[in-house]
């Protein structure tokens, strides 16, 4: 089926192409999915599962570790799929035939299993699954609004008391952290609660905002967005940023319980009065090219070929390129606050084409960025901010130090491999290195305390390389520099690589080889794997009972 479609893309061109291609990208999905679905009965049908089945780390959560990492996703994500797939091939088989022809998108496909969640007799959801399958053979495009309450109104007719009602408001309140992706060290924060606690939220920004002393040089907004913060960091006042040695209100606030780990380089932090003011470079005078003897031996060449009064260069009419302007490490931190600079020197209607598609040259490029532990990229300026009243640790790279002579790393060590890995090193795991383990590739004692058989594994990951690991399991091997290979059960090769090396590349300069010791054919001996007090399918039937 899957091959009559692509074949029917043949000599089609326009809409007719992308109608046909758009039916194969969903049949290519279905198969995807299938796949999902296959891997677990696989899981299922091994010998020895009933047994996995209780474990913490039972037989969905290794499948969809192995998901994960085909598809270079996390591990959240990889268990959502394998979930919608599980429900899409046992309680909507109909629709997953209709998915399988390309009718109809993995979203449509999402939201079936999702406001059908709740329908629970056999023989009302085998009626739904056929009232679905024949409706989306003519399904017309609907918004994501009207294609729940379509369905929905499928559901109530064969199951009244299954239809997922809207909530009440207030039942809906949440607050959403959202980090952006696009580099800028910026989050946004949406909230939804009472209005008396708005109020009240409102009026304590208010307070905050007022702690700093009127010469400060943050507008109104930014001193409310900064209150946000230290009420997160839970202190009581804000750091006045006016520069005068006799306010009152300059003293950094009291550090508290919140930590929250930022990893940038010295010169990043370093004392802006120290650093050289850069002045925009001044005009050349117009003279003859100097004598070749007085040229530096590599530009020699380019002043022989230089043009003198007698052959002239072309004039343009182009106007003078305008000097580069490199801001100061003192400019570029001034540059957070404050009112921002015009788009343009002179009117809109005075510039050429090419002076308005030119940006302003940056204001916050010459400091070298930082990163969040978990590997969120912060421009340098703001990790200079990040770093008003916080305890600063150095980072030591071990170099050719010999391993600890211990099971635990010290603080330094432990401090080195989770800022050069910044998340755990299982493929597509974005878990951060703060909330990780520090493993023994090789393990402890036949594998040394050392950097380079030192990674950072979360919890999950950690019980899938123990107990799912082995001869026919995951298995993982480890380079100088910090490279992970990870070998995955089918025998498909992942490589991750520490999430430092982009920005500090420093921290993957190569440490001491590790010498192995002779190394069990099972290191797991008298270790078990936490369990379950129930499966995932009796806890399912449990509370589809209770409901």
């Amino acid at each position: 089926m899957f091959d009559d479609l692509v074949d029917a893309t043949t000599g089609t061109h326009g809409a007719g192409a992308l109608s046909s291609w758009s039916r194969v990208e969903n049949a290519a999905c279905a198969h995807r999915v299938a796949t999902m679905a296959a891997m677990l009965d696989e899981a299922h049908a091994a010998s020895g599962s009933a047994d996995r089945d209780q474990w913490c780390l039972d037989n969905l959560d290794a499948v969809a570790a192995h998901i994960g990492a085909a598809q270079n996703i996390t591990p959240g994500t990889a268990t959502h799929q394998l979930l919608i797939a599980v429900a899409l091939h046992d309680r909507f088989p109909k629709v997953a035939a209709v998915f399988a022809e390309g009718l109809i998108t993995y979203a449509l496909v999402k939201t079936v299993v999702h406001r059908g969640a709740l329908v629970v007799d056999p023989d009302a959801l085998r009626a739904l699954d056929e009232l679905l399958a024949e409706a989306f053979g003519d399904w017309e495009p609907r918004s994501v609004d009207k294609t729940e309450k379509a369905i929905d109104v499928f559901i109530h007719q064969v199951d009244p008391q299954a239809v997922r009602r809207d909530e009440t408001k207030a039942r809906g309140r949440s607050v959403e952290v959202h980090i952006e992706e696009d580099g800028s060290g910026m989050a946004t924060v949406l909230a939804t609660l009472f209005a008396h606690d708005a109020k009240a939220f409102q009026a304590r920004l208010k307070n905050l905002a007022a702690t700093v002393c009127p010469a400060d040089p943050r507008t109104a907004d930014q001193l409310r967005a900064d209150a946000y913060g230290a009420i997160g960091n839970g202190t009581d006042r804000m750091a006045c940023l006016c520069g005068n040695d006799d306010c009152s209100a300059a003293q950094n606030p009291p550090a508290t319980g919140v930590v929250v780990y930022v990893i940038t380089s010295d010169d990043t932090l370093a004392d802006p009065e120290s650093a050289p003011r850069s002045e925009p470079p001044a005009p050349k005078p117009e003279s003859p090219a100097p004598p070749p003897d007085l040229v530096p031996e590599d530009t020699a060449e380019d002043a022989d070929a230089a043009p003198t009064s007698d052959d002239a260069a072309p004039q343009s009419d182009s106007p003078p390129a305008t000097p580069t302007f490199t801001p100061t490490p003192a400019e570029e931190r001034a540059a957070l606050d404050g009112e921002g600079p015009p788009l343009f020197d002179k009117p809109l209607r005075d510039l050429t084409l090419t002076e308005a598609m030119t940006p302003t040259p940056g204001r916050l490029a010459a400091l070298r960025p930082a990163a969040m532990m978990g590997g969120q990229f912060l421009p340098g300026a703001i990790a200079c901010r990040a770093a008003i009243g916080a305890t600063i640790t150095r980072i030591v790279h071990p170099g050719q130090a010999p391993p600890e002579n211990r099971y635990r790393p010290s603080k330094k060590l432990a401090d080195f491999i989770r800022c050069r890995d910044m998340t755990c090193r299982f493929p597509g795991c974005r878990v951060p290195a703060t909330n990780c383990d520090v493993d023994h590739t090789i393990p402890w004692p036949h594998g040394p305390t050392a950097a380079s058989n030192l990674k950072c594994v979360c919890r999950r990951h950690h019980l899938l390389k123990t107990f799912w690991g082995g001869e026919n399991g995951w298995r993982d091997r480890q380079l100088e520099d910090g490279t992970v290979i990870w070998t995955a059960p089918d025998g498909r090769e992942f490589v991750t690589t520490p999430g430092s090396r982009l920005l500090f590349p420093e921290l993957s300069r190569p440490t001491a080889t590790v010498r192995v010791r002779d190394v069990p054919a099972s290191h797991t001996a008298g270790l078990t794997m936490p369990r379950r007090k129930n499966t995932r399918e009796r806890e399912s039937n449990e509370v589809e009972q209770r409901d």
